[in-house]
């Protein structure tokens, strides 16, 4: 899935606090990533076809702190303070908000809205 359509600019806004600008989209590796940018905060989604066994590998195979998040209906980490990962349907989805103080909470509001367009 793409990731730009995964997340939309109103969902960029939403989680951002405000109109956002164009999205950039590009392949970085293995992954498709999508950029929304407004002011000091940013809001980057990737995705990439990843089976399920080889995502909870993956996954805690990150830098610590690797916490499991609940709630999400899927299966989800949070890694090294910074970094929401989820798995859906054979896709893993990575969010990732910077410039905010309680990153986590903006992420989870994030994949909520995101996961239901799979």
């Amino acid at each position: 899935m793409s990731p730009c359509k995964l997340v939309t600019a109103s969902d960029a806004a939403a989680v951002l606090g405000g109109p956002v600008g164009k999205p950039k989209a590009q392949a970085l590796g293995l992954y498709q990533s999508c950029t929304y940018v407004r002011g000091t905060r940013a809001l980057t989604v990737q995705t990439r076809p990843l089976a399920k066994g080889d995502f909870a590998k993956s996954a805690k195979a990150n830098p610590k702190p690797i916490v499991s998040v609940p709630g999400l209906g899927v299966p989800a980490y949070y890694v090294a303070s910074f970094l929401l990962l989820t798995w859906k349907d054979g896709t893993e989805a990575t969010f990732s908000v910077t410039g905010q103080t309680n990153p986590l909470t903006a992420e989870e509001s994030l994949a909520k809205r995101a996961l239901k367009r799979f």
